[in-house]
């Protein structure tokens, strides 16, 4: 083994299963890689561990913000000349967001592996944050804000986070609002950059038909132990706080919209949890497609919406289960009955095997799929190193879906959807109060957001 690194390697009695390798460098960064025989595709990217639950108050909606000052220029290269060199190659650089961490990545051939390494690398190490670029990215942040903000469905699970997580990084607004964008400065960015685009709060992670030592090498510049601007010392854990519980409660938020957009939801098992699967099942059979529960009843049944499914968002410690649909005013009060029915009966009527058996094939033959694009195995290899801190192969995500039972469907959903423990939101015109007691009889919303 080379001196200043840890390595681990896996692969199947198959050989012409994907190889899992990993290295941690000296300096913390951790390099995970999945080879893929036979695809010319490479897809590459860096995953910062931090998100919009790491932001001070004040910081907030500097996670994207830096996401979008990482494509606006390096000492070496132009936003422009960035765009064109990933283009001429017909490559990809992208990046997005999340709650708990940020996502730089690129999709090209395997034969120009070195100038996707070269980018990534120059992203990091030398960005520049010039002042012009950064007034300029920010009236395009500004421009996304609006751009949410006249989308209803995304416009009121923003909202719903919020009111499930006051006070708390899980609640805020990924992209941030037009008070804190307006008010980050170069400094603000530049510290948290600093301060968390740290090697050892870094994974780096690779999937296609390349071997590990050969990109391995090729990441000599990120193995150095001084990156440029960061402080020396021992790898530190970013602090957040822990997810607070969802309290039940029941907003409407007044917009003039031609449909009511509802979010229902609860708390759901962590990422870790050994009910995740269990949960994820649970999913597909409430909300996951045209054959689901929720869509037979309130579309195909009863015809009172367009748009209608279930969502599992799991977090470090804590997840949101949620549903959404879109609906008239008058149709609001039975979509939430039948939400309530659907959960009910699989808390106490137990599902088919032939129900189960659906919802397994449903779940396996999306992972396997997925399995086939070297974007999904890269962003999977990487969940699992950040969360999990090991390697979960398909055919091991399989096994464990297989090894689900009804009685596990049954008791998860008696946990996960305990009565009184849902919170709702209402997006949509403002309704008179009597119209609001035939919805809800002896319960009102908390309050109007105008």
């Amino acid at each position: 083994m080379q001196k200043g690194f840890e390595s681990c390697s896996f692969i199947g009695m198959n050989t012409l299963k994907p190889l899992f390798e990993k290295t941690v460098f000296e300096n913390g960064l951790t390099f995970v890689s999945e080879r893929l025989a036979g695809y010319q595709s490479l897809s590459m990217g860096v995953w910062v561990k931090s998100g919009t639950r790491h932001e001070r108050p004040s910081d907030l909606g500097v996670s994207h913000f830096l996401e979008h000052m990482l494509f606006k220029g390096t000492t070496k290269r132009s936003a422009f000349q960035i765009a064109r060199e990933v283009d001429r190659v017909g490559g990809e650089f992208n990046a997005f967001t999340a709650r708990e961490h940020t996502c730089f990545h690129i999709l090209l051939l395997e034969r120009d592996c070195t100038l996707g390494l070269d980018i990534l690398t120059d992203v990091l190490m030398n960005s520049t944050f010039k002042r012009e670029e950064i007034e300029r990215e920010r009236k395009v942040i500004l421009q996304e804000i609006a751009m949410v903000e006249e989308s209803p469905e995304e416009l009121v699970h923003d909202i719903f986070f919020e009111v499930i997580h006051p006070n708390h990084g899980l609640g805020k607004p990924i992209l941030g609002t037009r008070e804190s964008i307006s008010k980050l400065s170069r400094r603000d960015l530049v510290r948290v950059f600093y301060s968390n685009y740290r090697p050892d709060q870094l994974v780096f992670s690779v999937a296609g038909d390349i071997s590990h030592k050969s990109v391995q090498r090729k990441l000599k510049p990120l193995s150095r132990l001084k990156w440029p601007g960061r402080k020396e010392g021992p790898p530190t854990e970013l602090v957040f706080s822990p997810a607070p519980g969802i309290q039940p409660q029941f907003w409407w938020v007044d917009r003039p919209t031609e449909q009511v957009h509802l979010v229902w939801g609860v708390r759901g098992p962590n990422f870790g949890s050994d009910d995740r699967f269990a949960a994820f099942l649970l999913n597909a059979y409430l909300g996951g497609g045209m054959s689901s529960a929720l869509f037979q009843e309130i579309r195909e049944k009863n015809g009172l919406a367009y748009t209608v499914y279930s969502s599992l968002t799991p977090y470090v410690d804590s997840g949101v289960f949620s549903i959404y649909v879109a609906t008239g005013v008058n149709q609001v009060k039975l979509c939430l009955r039948l939400i309530e029915d659907c959960v009910k009966k699989v808390k106490t009527k137990a599902m088919s095997e032939k129900e189960l058996r659906w919802i397994k094939d449903n779940m396996k033959g999306t992972i396997l799929l997925s399995s086939d694009s070297v974007e999904s195995r890269m962003s999977s290899i990487a969940k699992n190193e950040i969360f999990l801190g090991r390697y979960m192969p398909p055919d091991e995500v399989c096994r464990a879906i297989d090894a689900v039972t009804i009685d596990d469907i049954r008791r998860v959903a008696n946990f996960i959807f305990k009565d009184d423990t849902r919170s709702v939101v209402a997006l949509g015109p403002k309704p008179s109060r009597s119209v609001l007691t035939k919805i809800l009889p002896g319960q009102l919303p908390k309050y109007y957001r105008t």
